[in-house]
């Protein structure tokens, strides 16, 4: 499943901190881009210290604790910054993305809901789409997993895994012709979707289009997806270069 990172460079400036807590947000920042989880959570920790009713503070410290594997930790600061600007779609993405790694999938859903009311489109009503659709996927319930994606096509018409997720509820569906065109854009808008090659030639097979079917395996294969091999085996007449 595709996850949508939130660039760090892009959603903050820092222009109204103090002096010093500023120094310890950029410190911060800077540990985090590096992966310095230790350092970034000294450098955050200082700064919601120093400035605890500024949000950026706890959702920064949020991050650096999600990336380092400590989801209760950015549950707990994505409260307190929640607290103080609810409004705010990045730490609702955030705050859902804890709790559906805690498998805490039910907590999720009101932030994503809140989501698309607060933003209807755009990339975080997008992330937040990507992360219902799975959910439903899980779930197996194909019809909401179809609407969501079928909202999802139409805010991001250019998200070749979008028409690559569809195409795949379709297929689940036996919607084998609408499935096969969602598939096909999904390979046209990014002809390095190895998973898009891979669920098109399962279509095809069904539609005992053998020849572009095996065409399909292959390409995947050539995009390094060693899973199609099998497939290729049983189904195909030639074996991939390099076997």
């Amino acid at each position: 499943m595709r996850t949508y990172a939130l660039l760090l460079s892009a959603a903050l400036v820092l222009p109204t901190l103090a002096q010093d807590d500023n120094a310890d947000m950029l410190a911060g920042l800077s540990a985090l881009r590096k992966a310095d989880h230790a350092t970034a959570e000294r450098a955050f920790t200082a700064a919601t210290a120093a400035s605890p009713d500024d949000p950026r503070t706890w959702y920064y410290r949020a991050v650096n604790r999600q990336q380092s594997g400590d989801h209760s930790g950015a549950l707990a600061d994505l409260e307190r910054s929640l607290t103080l600007d609810a409004t705010d779609v990045h730490a609702l993405l955030r705050r859902a993305e804890s709790h559906i790694a805690l498998g805490q999938h039910t907590q999720a859903l009101p932030d994503l809901e809140r989501i698309l009311a607060i933003r209807p489109t755009g990339p975080a009503a997008e992330h937040a789409l990507f992360l219902i659709g799975a959910q439903q996927v899980a779930r197996e319930d194909r019809v909401s997993a179809k609407q969501t994606y079928d909202r999802l096509v139409s805010i991001a018409p250019l998200d070749a895994q979008a028409w690559c997720n569809r195409g795949i509820v379709l297929a689940s569906m036996h919607m084998d012709a609408p499935a096969l065109a969602d598939l096909e854009k999904a390979v046209t808008l990014d002809p390095m979707l190895s998973e898009a090659y891979v669920q098109l030639a399962l279509v095809l097979f069904r539609m005992d289009r053998v020849q572009e079917a095996c065409h399909a395996l292959h390409s995947a294969h050539d995009l390094g997806d060693q899973s199609t091999e099998e497939l290729i085996l049983i189904h195909c007449d030639q074996a991939p270069q390099g076997w």
